[in-house]
This record gives structure tokens, C-alpha cells and sequence, in this order.
């Protein structure tokens, strides 16, 4: 079983972090995992995007034309990479800023205030960590013990005040769709 996501947004929202994450969780699970980022030569707002293949069996190529999940986090991104859903895929999207004009019968379409909500929570920069709260909970794909285990892992000694703030967010982004 191969899963493919693709990641997109600005740079400096925490693309290529996000991506980071899954991938390293996935792994913690015994899954096969590539991680393949790409950004623009822009310091902060250009494009970024990654992609996240998870497999049971060895990964032929990192590269996503078309995947399962996407997640985007501003309206460019949502444009640019709608059509790269396979039918009955999912679609996380940042609805606090995103119009999403654009819409598909074909896919399961998941709104998350993510910018709304962790603004509210004091930490306007990390919409990353709310949407992928959400994205735990609807996709299955990685368990959220595993994602709060791999922040430990990856954030740098230099960051260390910031697992217990990502964590509080990516739960937040979990338990908004409960009911």
C-alpha cells in the first residue's frame, strides 16, 4: 500500500516542517517513507511545497504527480494543486484565508480554520500544526502518539519551548471536527 500527500503553501509557514513531520511519524511506524521538498529562491513568501510518499514495500520514486492528500495553506497553492487529488482523495485546506472558488464533487473537502485557530491560541504562525492535527485525525495515515513523539525528536535543542506549543496546536487541530 503506497500513499502519497503533497504539502503547499508560502515559504515561512512551516511547509517543509509539516511535511517533516508525517514522514518522520510514518517512519516511527515501520513504514517506507520519502520526503522531497521544493521551494522558491524567496527567503519568506515564495512558494513551497513538498511531497510524502508512505509505503508498506521499497518506494520506487519520490516524485507525486498525483496523491491521495493534499494539504495547502494559502490560495495560490490551493489553485495550483486541486487537480492533483485522485478522486475519492481528501483536501485539507486553511479555510481562515483560502476562498476555495474552486471546488470538487469527487473528493472529500476538509475546511480547517487553522490561521483562525491558532491565532486564538496566541501563535498565528503555526496554522501547520492545527491543519495537521486535523489531518491525523480524518486521513488515519499516522498515529498521533507517533507525531507528538517525532517533535521531540526534530525540533532543535536551540527550540525546545516550542514542542509543548506544537503539541497544544496539533491536538486543537485534532478535536476540532469531534461530535
Amino acid at each position: 500500500m503506497e500513499t502519497r500527500l503533497i504539502i503547499s503553501g508560502s515559504g515561512g509557514q512551516g511547509i517543509l516542517f509539516l511535511g517533516k513531520i508525517i514522514a518522520h511519524a510514518a517512519m516511527k511506524e515501520g513504514k517506507e517513507v520519502t520526503w522531497f521538498p521544493s521551494y522558491g529562491a524567496e527567503m519568506r513568501g515564495g512558494k513551497a511545497n513538498c511531497t510524502v510518499v508512505i509505503s508498506d514495500e521499497l518506494i520506487g520514486s519520490p516524485i507525486v504527480k498525483n496523491a491521495e492528500y493534499l494539504i495547502v495553506l494559502n490560495e495560490i497553492a490551493y489553485n495550483a494543486f486541486i487537480d492533483k487529488v485522485i478522486p475519492q482523495g481528501m483536501l485539507f485546506y486553511d479555510s481562515s484565508i483560502i476562498k476555495a472558488e474552486k471546488i470538487r464533487n469527487d473528493i472529500t473537502i476538509i475546511p480547517v480554520e487553522a490561521s483562525k485557530e491558532a491565532a486564538n491560541m496566541g501563535n498565528p504562525k503555526l496554522a501547520n500544526m492545527v491543519i495537521l492535527g486535523t489531518f491525523i485525525k480524518f486521513s488515519k495515515l499516522i498515529n498521533i502518539d507517533k507525531v507528538l513523539e517525532t517533535l521531540e525528536e526534530i525540533i532543535s535543542s536551540k527550540r525546545k519551548e516550542m514542542i509543548e506549543i506544537n503539541k497544544k496546536l496539533i491536538l486543537r487541530g485534532y478535536s476540532l471536527f469531534e461530535n
